[in-house]
């Protein structure tokens, strides 16, 4: 006979943060967690069908409004994780823009909060209510081995931020100490300190006050100043929920493409072995899953190249938004998304989704020459890819134009490069 001994190791209270290395440490975890939830909220909008014939007038207009207020949560949590960034740059780190491949094993960064890709739906919007709930008594809850709530981590953090930044600490002089690096802010955009662009306001963290505001501001868009500020994440999301729950069944059905919950472009070591994924086998769908996470790719590469203290010139920085970062989202990144769920997912059963996986870590290239040749290098791979997807059976016409759009966008790059001295 064989005995099972199931052994239990409670884990001890995660602690406060008395060095700059515990900070550095917790804005990783809160960096992979922003990135996280803004894939969860994109990849809900994107299973939003705003266009199906089944839909009555009334309900489109629904279905559109799902879509908007789930991308406007999609932006802010862009913006907090560049804020986060803001904080790592300022107190001397490197950005993050790791994290694993989802769905994400429950408990992985220490908080009891579930990480995976979902259509819009109950699931889904029982996911982002979770993510989001207020956390109203951090003094109660006291340390625990877990994190109860997203939020309770910028509370660990802003504490952090107050014992190492306030005068009399030994590390307040220095713990700024890379507040003139460069950072993303509002200013990158023309817009105000304070200005709401495009749903998004981004602070640039270069003292204890400013690091406090961006704490605030995140902490606020979530869960809201009061819980019930009426602009907060979580009230967005409650308010989707009584609008998803009125609707008839055929509507629901209607509202949202079939798409699989956790769909994978191939199997993945890194994901939660306890959850049940979908892996793309048209090939097709296959194809064009992975142009399109490798164009993902880019855009943290070029994220991890503004961020920081490297050799970039302020034209450099210039060009990385305007001709690669922007475009890539807005004429690649969001038809493509729309395009994919033509294709079937392989299984009978769902159409295919973009999966947003990374095969490896985000890494920084300390040289602007080098990145330069390797961006437009890389650029014109995916021009080519797409193309060559586009040329398959079946495919919509419009990834082809996808496929100039990247190519274009390569072309300016290249230009761009040619007039470098």
């Amino acid at each position: 006979m064989t005995l099972s001994v199931s052994l239990v190791v409670a884990r001890p209270p995660i602690p406060p943060i008395t060095t700059r290395e515990d900070l550095i440490d917790t804005l990783f975890l809160a960096a992979e967690i922003e990135h996280s939830i803004m894939c969860q909220y994109l990849y809900a909008a994107f299973s939003v069908d705003r266009t199906s014939a089944a839909l009555s007038p009334g309900h489109a207009e629904l279905a559109r409004t799902f879509v908007i207020e789930t991308l406007k949560i999609a932006r802010q949590e862009m913006a907090h994780l560049s804020m986060v960034t803001n904080l790592l740059i300022a107190v001397g780190a490197a950005p993050d823009f790791d994290r694993p491949n989802m769905p994400i094993q429950r408990g992985y960064y220490s908080i009891d909060l579930r990480f995976a890709l979902l259509p819009f739906g109950d699931a889904f919007l029982e996911l982002a209510a979770e993510l989001e709930t207020p956390f109203e008594d951090p003094v109660r809850a006291g340390p625990q081995p877990y994190y109860p709530s997203v939020a309770a981590i910028y509370d660990r953090i802003a504490a952090g931020v107050i014992l190492l930044g306030s005068p009399g600490a030994s590390t307040a002089p220095t713990l700024f100490v890379g507040a003139a690096d460069p950072q993303i802010s509002n200013a990158d955009f023309g817009a105000g300190p304070n200005q709401v662009w495009y749903d998004v306001t981004l602070l640039p963290v270069t003292d204890l006050t400013s690091a406090l505001a961006a704490i605030t501001l995140i902490r606020v868009q979530g869960e809201g100043a009061t819980t019930d500020d009426p602009s907060s994440h979580y009230s967005i999301v409650c308010r989707m929920r009584e609008l998803w729950d009125a609707l008839p069944d055929d509507a629901r059905r209607a509202m949202v493409r079939p798409v699989p919950a956790n769909p994978l472009a191939k199997q993945r070591g890194d994901v939660d072995p306890n959850a049940t994924c979908v892996v793309l086998s048209d090939p097709r769908a296959v194809a064009l899953a992975n142009v399109a996470n490798r164009t993902y790719e880019l855009l943290l590469l070029l994220l991890a190249r503004l961020y920081g203290r490297n050799d970039a010139t302020p034209e450099d920085r210039d060009m990385y938004r305007k001709y690669a970062f922007f475009p890539l989202m807005t004429i690649v990144i969001r038809p493509v998304a729309e395009i994919i769920d033509d294709l079937p997912a392989g299984d009978g059963r769902h159409c295919a989704a973009c999966t947003f996986e990374l095969d490896g870590p985000i890494r920084t290239f300390p040289d602007r020459i080098a990145f330069q040749i390797q961006l437009a290098e890389r650029l014109g791979h995916l021009a080519d890819e797409y193309a060559r997807v586009a040329a398959m059976p079946e495919v919509s016409e419009r990834l082809a134009f996808v496929a100039q759009n990247v190519a274009y966008v390569r072309d300016r790059i290249q230009a761009y490069i040619a007039g470098q001295p």
